[in-house]
């Protein structure tokens, strides 16, 4: 009866030494300097628990698109996920970051996320997620067919823009714009079949699915920022041990680092010759392409109104941005 008893306590240490595994998802493609960074950090997470917690990634969009991934979390097929525009859908603020034309650098982009941070993790845990971390992905700039050189070219083209993207062709449409509207994995074939003109893609993304092998001009013209997340559901986040939360926010921290460095020199290396050594050409945005883009979208802005954000979330981004431009010696082109 010892011999018994012994055996199954035995048992049941192995039972709880057992790993844990996350279930990711991630619409980044296999071989991208994303797949790449989204693989280190699971090999982080695990090596910091000692083996204890996994983290296994479906890349490629295997879980369906980043809405579909969500549903999936939902019903508990998923543990977490990694992207871009899903996230707007979890925190309602992060909205505002994906505005057209509010943003004019990088920098204050970001200054402008890490501000809404507090909100923005209130907002990820009331839809039900632990929030890891948010990173920006850049400014979409314009793949096209024939240059843009001025707003009358943006107009009379049609450009894609992502099904999934609510705020960007929302923003697109009200300023005259008609963008050619579809999921991320038809961008390519549509243009190759000429049913669209360009694409509305942040470099690192263009070269991600090979857009910028299809295209023939790149018109630097910040268009909008990108931001993404990390998230995990909060179901699972609150069912792990205090160190092994304490390892995957540790983990997800350093992975953003890593993140934003890699992002940061692929879009340079990319605006600074490479889309030109693949054979593109590039064209430089003239003033006033983009001060008439800038009065257009926010043109756009008014008249959507609370459809895009909250005006008073606006109005208080909008003072942030004044601040922001007056020490950093930053202006709206005129």
């Amino acid at each position: 009866m010892r011999a018994t008893l012994v055996a199954l306590l035995c048992l049941g240490s192995v039972a709880a030494a057992e790993p844990r595994t996350l279930r990711m998802a991630a619409i980044a493609p296999e071989g991208t300097s994303w797949a790449r960074e989204l693989k280190a950090l699971a090999r982080d997470v695990e090596t910091a628990t000692h083996g204890d917690l996994k983290m296994k990634w479906y890349l490629g969009g295997i879980a369906g698109d980043e809405l579909a991934a969500v549903g999936r979390i939902r019903k508990g097929q998923l543990d977490g996920a990694a992207g871009a525009i899903f996230c707007q859908s979890l925190a309602s603020s992060m909205r505002v970051m994906r505005l057209p034309g509010l943003f004019h650098t990088t920098a204050e982009a970001l200054y402008i996320m890490g501000r809404l941070k507090g909100d923005l993790d209130e907002e990820f845990r009331r839809s039900g997620f632990a929030n890891l971390g948010e990173a920006g992905f850049g400014f979409d700039i314009i793949l096209s067919r024939e240059p843009v050189h001025t707003l009358a070219d943006l107009r009379r083209g049609r450009f894609w823009v992502w099904s999934l993207d609510e705020v960007m062709k929302a923003t697109m449409i009200a300023a005259g714009l008609k963008p050619y509207i579809g999921p991320v994995e038809e961008a390519g074939r549509a243009y190759e079949r000429e049913h669209l003109d360009g694409l509305f893609a942040e470099p690192a993304a263009a070269l991600a699915y090979q857009w910028s092998t299809e295209a023939r001009y790149f018109t630097v013209l910040p268009t909008a920022f990108l931001p993404g997340c990390l998230v995990v559901s909060n179901t699972t986040f609150d069912a792990l041990p205090l160190t092994e939360q304490q390892a995957l926010r540790s983990a997800s921290a350093k992975f953003f680092l890593r993140f934003d460095d890699v992002n940061r020199a692929t879009e340079e290396a990319l605006l600074g010759g490479l889309f030109e050594k693949q054979g593109l050409k590039r064209v430089d945005a003239s003033p006033k392409l983009l001060q008439d883009y800038l009065d257009a979208t926010a043109s756009a802005r008014t008249r959507l109104g609370d459809e895009l954000a909250p005006r008073a979330l606006l109005e208080k981004v909008d003072r942030w941005l004044s601040d922001y431009r007056q020490v950093h010696a930053e202006r709206v082109p005129r």
